[in-house]
């Protein structure tokens, strides 16, 4: 589904590089990126998700390569395969929850599924919901609002950025099940980016969930595959 391979990125003014160890996720899993602020697991959300351009190396997500495509190619295979999930909602309160559901049609130029948006909403219990605006929401009607957004365009791959951030236990632990629940009824993967020790521990337990570990500066890349059943891959690297 999604792999890379010599894969590295320098930012503009850096002395220093991220390096991420090589790896491959077959279809019918998922991704859990884990590591401490500052690891890199932003950056590699953004190189999985076209907003930063391959530099060095090779990466393949839902069998395009991204290496080498032009700006506006990106952007028209982003529209066609990627969900997102901000860590953020970003629910405009301007809107009700169904025009928030068609607002990245409309941003694209391109008529919005009102039918897609309907059976989203159906299917997430918040189709009485509709005419509402993001204010009027409690906290776990709002997680679902985003997460039907990102399902509009029946994406293959599905990202959040530290999907528990500012939550409490009882809402983290919804967000993470409302977003499997949601990469199993759309057949699609899943990638979580979190240092959150509550979203680790839900899915460590996963045989569906692969780990990778970014551990920031480090002398030289390793990789290890430890016991258990869910297969970590540490990532050795960071500004090194």
């Amino acid at each position: 589904m999604l792999g890379w391979s010599g894969l590295v990125h320098h930012y503009a003014g850096a002395t220093d590089t991220l390096r991420y160890v090589d790896f491959s996720l077959g279809r019918g899993r998922h991704l859990l990126l884990r590591g401490a602020s500052g690891a890199g697991k932003s950056t590699l959300l953004a190189l999985l998700s076209g907003l930063l351009r391959v530099q060095q190396g090779e990466l393949e997500v839902a069998g395009t390569s991204l290496a080498g495509m032009s700006a506006r190619a990106l952007d028209a295979w982003r529209g066609e395969t990627l969900g997102v999930v901000p860590q953020r909602l970003h629910l405009s309160d301007a809107l009700t929850v169904a025009e928030n559901l068609a607002l990245p049609a409309l941003a694209a130029g391109q008529r919005a599924d009102t039918a897609r948006a309907a059976e989203l909403l159906e299917g997430l219990q918040l189709a009485e919901l509709a005419e509402r605006r993001p204010h009027q929401l409690s906290v776990g009607q709002a997680q679902r609002v985003a997460v039907a957004r990102a399902l509009m365009r029946r994406p293959r791959l599905l990202l959040a950025d530290e999907p528990s951030a500012n939550l409490d236990d009882d809402h983290a632990l919804h967000m993470l099940a409302l977003l499997l629940d949601a990469a199993e009824r759309e057949a699609c993967t899943l990638v979580i980016a979190s240092h959150d020790g509550r979203v680790i521990e839900a899915l460590s337990a996963r045989e569906d969930v692969a780990e990778v570990v970014l551990r920031g500066m480090q002398p030289s890349g390793q990789m290890e595959v430890p016991t258990g059943s869910s297969t970590s891959y540490w990532a050795d690297e960071g500004f090194a």
